[in-house]
């Protein structure tokens, strides 16, 4: 019981009272505590932030597991649903572009805390929605939430710790976005055969309301610098022009190719003769392995930089993609391995271009670049699968529509190369300074 008492005591101040700040005894006390109330909120802000990813990965995935009893029940007409499907991207682009970047006027504390909010009111909505038409109102709200949420929490966890652990941090806050996508379908599984189509959905509340209340007392109330005037004119800033239309640039590409992967894989493989097990085997396995590309990303990144780990996961993916292209037709172990391949390398390039953005932009601009590659990104996750679908209509084999997904992967790999060269590790004294140029030593000793 000392223990328990003994904190209690401090926190309420009964330790100041009892110990004088001048004493040996008081000053140990005090940096002691100190200590613990560093880490105990250093770690409430990660939870925090991998918390609101978390439910906005889980909120925006239980639809796809719902909609088969949605269609069936409320008699859906076919071109009602790519609307429904698509509301929430709406409201991811307009949460990126124009919600996020408040975090840098006004402070992440209002803006994740009330995206969180919003998030949990989005969802009563779609819990309640009586047509189609209110469905698709609490959907685009949704993605609103979340598109304001992801860059302004990245931005936040970003901001705690040493410069050389900033970059896992975000690679691993970034996981539970996809462990938000996972539970989605593990919950969905258990709670709709049981209680019908909107069952799982009611989960977003609790882990949207735990997020904000750990965050209401982990991020600082004001922002901790002073608001830009125009943030995303300010993206092109002469040292920073270059990095930001590279980051839209790649984040077009990573996201196409994530969607376009996961959206068609199944089906070539399937129409190539693969069984059907084994098609959505591999898309399973896609989904797993992007999940797992976070770990080499941090691996690689501690040690060689953001953009050289970038290189590097990116050239597993290649390797991935054209495997997965080879062996289309034949399904097996090798196509399985490559499916893990093409997701550690696509799922780990998306998060390691985000901590690597995390660590570009200095401090009055973070939310601002991330959100506007994130939604700048959508517009690659459009084109994507749109590419594969125009290959396929002429009469391409599903394995060759794989393979054609291999060309853009080398425009990451130099524009990556690039970065480094110009700016290697990102190295800066303080969050504020915008990214330095790279010494010639830092080019060829890392």
């Amino acid at each position: 019981m000392a223990g328990p008492v003994f904190l209690l005591a401090m926190s309420a101040g009964v330790l100041d009272r009892r110990l004088s700040p001048g004493s040996a005894a008081g000053s140990a006390a005090g940096a002691q505590y100190r200590v613990f109330q560093g880490r105990f909120h250093g770690l409430q802000l990660i939870l925090g932030c991998a918390m609101a990813l978390f439910a906005g990965g889980f909120a925006f995935q239980t639809l796809s597991f719902s909609m088969p009893g949605l269609v069936r029940d409320w008699n859906i007409a076919e071109g009602l649903i790519g609307p429904l499907l698509s509301a929430a991207i709406l409201g991811l682009l307009l949460g990126y572009l124009f919600v996020a970047p408040l975090a840098d006027r006004l402070g992440a504390r209002p803006v994740v805390c009330g995206a969180m909010t919003v998030l949990a009111g989005a969802t009563g909505i779609c819990l309640v929605a009586p047509n189609i038409e209110f469905l698709i109102l609490g959907r685009v709200l949704l993605g609103i939430a979340i598109g304001a949420a992801f860059p302004s929490a990245v931005s936040a966890a970003s901001q705690h710790g040493s410069q050389r652990w900033r970059g896992a941090q975000v690679v691993g806050i970034y996981v539970a976005y996809s462990l938000g996508f996972l539970a989605a379908g593990l919950a969905s599984a258990w709670l709709v055969p049981l209680h019908g189509w909107r069952a799982a959905w009611g989960l977003t509340v609790p882990a949207a309301l735990i997020a904000a209340a750990l965050l209401w007392n982990a991020l600082p109330a004001r922002r901790p610098h002073a608001p830009q005037s125009r943030p995303v004119v300010s993206l092109f800033a002469p040292h920073l022009r270059a990095g930001t239309l590279l980051f839209w640039l790649m984040c077009s590409i990573g996201l196409g190719l994530f969607y376009a992967v996961q959206g068609w894989l199944p089906l070539l493989s399937a129409r190539e003769g693969v069984t059907y097990s084994s098609a959505v085997t591999s898309a399973n396995l896609f989904t797993v392995g992007n999940a797992l590309g976070a770990v080499p990303m941090i691996w690689w990144a501690d040690r060689m930089g953001p953009f050289r780990a970038l290189v590097c996961v990116s050239a597993i993916g290649l390797a991935g993609i054209v495997l997965l292209g080879m062996h289309t037709g034949e399904g097996g172990t090798m196509f399985l391995i490559a499916a893990v391949l093409a997701g550690i390398g696509i799922g780990g390039g998306q998060k390691g271009m985000i901590a690597a953005a995390s660590q570009f932009y200095p401090l009055p601009l973070r939310a601002t670049g991330i959100g506007w590659a994130l939604g700048l990104g959508r517009f690659g996750a459009l084109c994507g699968p749109l590419l594969i679908g125009f290959v396929t209509m002429h009469d391409v084999a599903g394995g060759t529509a794989l393979l054609s997904l291999a060309l853009p992967v080398p425009v990451i790999m130099l524009a990556a190369l690039w970065l480094d060269r110009a700016y290697g590790r990102i190295d800066r004294t303080t969050d504020h300074q915008p990214p330095q140029p790279a010494l010639p030593r830092d080019r060829t000793k890392r």
